[in-house]
């Protein structure tokens, strides 16, 4: 897999800044995740808000996917945010249902 069979997308809701995120996380794209995911949380920040990653569009997500999700949650708890994982697909919420990283977050539905 490269870095461009995973897009982004960013978008801004009243509850504040989301990324949406299509194609499969590994390995090889969990630098460019990471990124992404510090901006989101900067503009969270900035605004006042929680951030969304938006995931109904992963098709695959492995441990450091589940890293880099939990390293920007932490970031943001530290300032008082949160990080809010939406829609997640289902291979998405089994690898994070079986890792046990499903607590740490605030997973919704739509």
């Amino acid at each position: 897999m490269n870095d461009w069979d995973l897009v982004f997308e960013r978008a801004d809701l009243d509850a504040g800044p989301v990324l949406v995120v299509r194609g499969e996380i590994d390995v090889a794209v969990a630098k460019r995740l990471s990124m992404e995911l510090e901006t989101l949380s900067d503009a969270a920040n900035t605004v006042g808000s929680s951030a969304v990653v938006d995931l109904s569009g992963v098709g695959f997500i492995d441990s450091s996917g589940v890293r880099e999700l939990l390293k920007a949650q932490r970031r943001l708890q530290s300032s008082g945010s949160e990080l809010v994982l939406r829609a997640p697909s289902t291979p998405c919420r089994r690898v994070l249902e079986v890792s046990g990283a499903s607590v740490e977050f605030t997973i919704a539905d739509a």
